[in-house]
């Protein structure tokens, strides 16, 4: 019996304790539920409901205390012979004050370590060995800019200069050597920004642009391993002969020639070993440095480079997925047909996502042409420079798909004795355009074409859609002033300058670029440099300039305006089939008296803006009220009727009152941390 008894005393006490920690959880979780009410924020989870836990441990000492002094077990007596509605309403009192004291804890956390700053703790301790290899990495990569002197210069940003005269080639070049020292990653970061001349200044772009992401080779045994992994066999027993010596060697990718079986030439673009992994993990980094340089310096603020940071990661990931640049460099081919451009031909039977089988183009990059160039005739230079240029425009402006980075090393002249013909390279950055952003993009060059301002300022609208606040007569004077600068066919740059300044222009009057439509000007601004090598007499900005008119003329001709037409009608057919109906239904409506408008409160943002910031002055006078109709019950209360022999019923009610006005202080501090801004806030 004896030892069925300690059973059932352990059995006992252990269920007693679990359904007690049931019910303590249950309560924590419970209050912390209110908390995030009352407050009206979103708190972390974590925090609010460990403060609940405290509040429920020091909710048991009150109910205790209470309960003895009532009970006259109490020793010093305080409360002793207090009616148990007193004792009620001395409990109620405590449990709103522990209640508004944790409620206070949590803001003061929440202003002193925001939710969000700090990892989640399971997920942290979950992820721990690669959180430390992540931070040991970052530390690295840290550690090389400071010892670029990229640590407190980083902050202003092109205040200082090697050669003294204010510019920001100094900084320029540590950022360039900074990058080049941290590898794959933020080598491709920099070749990305280069291309940035909407949002970097020009020595940034200039030492940018000097970044290469040819590196030593891989091995052949690395890499014959890397090819075995995704053929699944020995390549060697797909293919009828491989160069083992690359053809190319970049940072993420080396390129070897080899032939099929059946005697044609191709080439194979295989991914390094590793090359994933390692910037699957710089890109974490990337982005933490990205989130840095927005907090707490000035130009990362304006740059929203946050945002850029996580663009970059996403196009980089799409980038090392070569399923992705198989289908692109299908779709260029068919809309460079007719152009007198190459792309390459793929073979999706040999090709995975790691590796890329395509045919072998012969010829050599524009950027190291410069001999086979110069042997060309001006009027064969010429003609190859404006196939290229008509075709990035019509690919652009009449197929919606066109490739984005047309620098030199992708843009290969081809021939073995006569180079007659260009061809294009590397399909990981490829954009697309729907048909309207088409067809106000050829409006924007027809607009630059015929000098007209207002034409130009419209078609930017309707490219973008309408910004708030927009100022249409600043708009027009600023875009007639580009014109006049850029009418006159400048030579050297023009057209990267002119869409350089067209960008700055949409950015200064707030347009939200979509990031295709921003592809496609960097695409025809970055093209120029290209094409200076093939004939540096072209003058971009005139070709531009004529071709978007010609594309203009092309949607009037007969054909295209059916097509239109068509198109249109196709649009309104289903409205217009159901016109009829409508009608004859508001008509019957309006006879029988039972026609309503069904009007949406508070539709527009300022009008949600205007009653959330008047709720906020009401919150904020009633808490003041309450504040001092409670400070002035406590220190006027004691002629009120006895509760205790310390305390009158006025004196409850004073701490009450004041608990009420505390607790609409916190939520008024709440609604300021998270108000918007004084541009937003109505008159």
């Amino acid at each position: 019996m004896g030892d069925l008894g300690t059973v059932g005393y352990w059995v006992g006490s252990t269920l007693g304790a679990v359904i007690g920690l049931v019910l303590l959880v249950l309560m924590a979780w419970l209050i912390a539920t209110a908390v995030r009410r009352v407050l009206g924020v979103p708190v972390g989870w974590f925090r609010t409901v460990l403060v609940a836990l405290l509040m429920v441990l020091s909710t048991n000492v009150v109910f205790d205390a209470v309960i003895a002094q009532v009970a006259g077990t109490d020793p010093s007596g305080a409360l002793s012979g207090v009616s148990p509605p007193a004792a009620m309403v001395l409990i109620v009192i405590a449990l709103l004050w522990i209640f508004g004291l944790g409620t206070a804890l949590l803001m003061i956390l929440e202003m002193v370590i925001p939710t969000g700053m700090l990892p989640n703790p399971l997920l942290w301790f979950a992820g721990l060995r690669s959180t430390w290899a992540r931070n040991r990495r970052y530390r690295q990569v840290v550690g090389v800019f400071l010892r670029h002197g990229l640590g407190a210069n980083l902050r202003g940003f092109g205040r200082w200069s090697d050669d003294g005269e204010g510019s920001w080639a100094g900084t320029a070049r540590a950022l360039r050597r900074a990058l080049e020292d941290s590898g794959i990653t933020f080598v491709k970061l920099g070749q990305n920004l280069s291309a940035r001349t909407d949002l970097l200044p020009e020595d940034f772009i200039r030492e940018l642009s000097r970044l290469q992401s040819e590196v030593a080779p891989e091995s052949w045994d690395s890499i014959r391993a890397a090819l075995s992994r995704s053929l699944g066999r020995d390549p060697l027993e797909v293919f009828a002969w491989v160069d083992e010596e690359p053809l190319a060697s970049a940072s993420v990718a080396q390129v070897h020639r080899a032939r099929l079986q059946d005697g044609t030439d191709v080439v194979l673009k295989v991914q390094r070993p590793g090359a994933v992994e390692e910037v699957t993990r710089d890109t974490d980094i990337v982005v933490r440095i990205c989130r840095w340089l927005q907090v707490n310096t000035t130009w990362g603020k304006s740059l929203q480079i946050l945002e850029l940071g996580r663009g970059f990661t996403r196009s980089l990931a799409e980038e090392l997925d070569y399923h992705g640049e198989a289908a692109n460099m299908q779709d260029m081919a068919a809309a460079v047909t007719g152009h007198n451009l190459t792309v390459p031909t793929v073979y999706p039977e040999y090709s995975s996502r790691r590796l890329l089988v395509m045919d072998y183009l012969p010829g050599i990059p524009v950027g190291r042409a410069k001999a086979q160039l110069e042997a060309l005739t001006p009027s064969v230079r010429r003609r190859l420079a404006e196939e290229l240029t008509n075709s990035v425009m019509r690919q652009t402006m009449d197929d919606g798909i066109f490739h984005a980075d047309l620098h030199p090393g992708n843009v290969m002249l081809l021939g073995r004795a006569q180079y007659t013909r260009l061809g294009l390279l590397d399909f990981g950055a490829v954009g697309r355009l729907d048909p309207r952003s088409q067809q106000q993009l050829v409006m924007v060059f027809a607009s630059i074409e015929r000098n007209d301002a207002r034409l130009l300022g419209d078609s930017l609208v309707e490219l973008l859609g309408r910004p708030e606040g927009l100022d249409d007569r600043l708009l027009e004077r600023e875009v007639g002033e580009l014109l006049v600068r850029y009418r006159g066919g400048l030579r050297g740059g023009s057209a990267s300058k002119l869409f350089g300044s067209l960008m700055r222009l949409i950015l200064n009057h707030r347009f939200a670029v979509p990031k295709e439509v921003a592809a496609a000007l960097r695409s025809l601004g970055g093209m120029e440099g290209t094409l200076g090598l093939v004939d540096p007499d072209l003058e971009v900005v005139e070709a531009a300039r004529e071709l978007g008119a010609h594309l203009l003329k092309d949607r009037f001709k007969p054909g295209s305006l059916k097509d239109t037409a068509t198109t249109a009608l196709l649009d309104v057919l289903p409205v217009a089939a159901q016109l009829p109906r409508r009608l004859n239904r508001i008509a019957d409506d309006l006879q029988g008296g039972r026609l309503s408008v069904n009007v949406r409160l508070l539709g527009h943002k300022d009008d949600r803006l205007y009653v959330t910031w008047l709720f906020q002055q009401v919150v904020a006078i009633l808490a003041g009220f309450c504040v001092l109709g409670g400070i002035v019950l406590l220190a006027f209360g004691d002629g009120g009727p006895a509760m205790t022999s310390y305390m009158t019923w006025h004196t409850a009610f004073g701490y009450i009152i004041l608990f009420a006005g505390f607790v609409l202080s916190l939520r008024t501090v709440a609604l300021v941390m998270q108000r918007p801004g004084p541009a937003e806030i109505p008159e």
